[in-house]
């Protein structure tokens, strides 16, 4: 699959939708590590759907059921809607909807607990820190994010993943913002074990490929 072929079957929404056949599934996850488009996309989307089950899920809000009175006069359809537009509940319950449908219809899920993205910083092994990576073991998905700490601009990045063995595990493309912004990468949670790791930040610039930063962390779930 490449990126033009996701964007055709809109495999990032379908996926959040978990509306894809399990052989696509793979697929897409395959294709979004080598994609930073799609992986951010998928990195917005992810944080927004669960930002809004939390806020449903705080709120204890179910859908509320609205009647509309046909027209009783010559304002035509609209005179009809136009009280109900007036009223907080109708509100709520329009803008409840309209989550529910964008987030994969699971907000109105009567038991379903809330659950956000977990992000970890993660730093260079020159500065002796090593991060405890716990992301719940239920969850989709957590981002790792970082620091550039090292000199210079390449014109492309990639982040390496390699195992306590020192076997590469994945490489993930990333974009590197403006100085100070955070680069953040979204990682699947069923693709790594639990274990010890080393993401290493690497630069490319005119056919050269040059190691940047490692950056150690252990991988625990909850």
């Amino acid at each position: 699959m490449d990126h033009l072929d996701a964007e055709k079957m809109k495999a990032v929404e379908r996926y959040m939708l978990g509306d894809l056949a399990v052989s696509e599934v793979e697929e897409f996850e395959r294709h979004f590590f080598d994609c930073a488009q799609c992986s951010e996309e998928l990195r917005a989307l992810t944080i927004f759907q669960e930002n809004a089950r939390a806020v449903f899920a705080e709120r204890d809000l179910a859908p509320v059921p609205v009647s509309v009175p046909a027209p009783k006069n010559s304002a035509g359809w609209w005179g009809g809607f136009s009280p109900l537009f007036g009223s907080r509940q109708w509100a709520v319950a329009l803008g409840a909807l309209l989550i529910g449908i964008f987030a994969g219809y699971g907000v109105f899920a009567p038991h379903e607990s809330a659950q956000a993205v977990s992000a970890y910083p993660l730093y260079a092994q020159a500065r002796g820190e090593e991060t405890i990576v716990s992301p719940a073991a239920a969850s989709k998905f957590y981002t790792l994010y970082l620091d550039k700490t090292w000199d210079g601009d390449y014109s492309s990045y990639r982040a390496v993943l390699l195992d306590a063995a020192g076997t590469q595990r994945s490489t993930v493309p990333v974009n590197v913002g403006a100085p100070g912004e955070a680069i953040h990468m979204l990682i699947p949670t069923h693709q790594l074990a639990g274990g010890k790791y080393v993401l290493v930040m690497r630069g490319l610039n005119g056919g050269k490929d040059t190691e940047l930063a490692r950056f150690p962390f252990t991988l625990r779930f909850k």
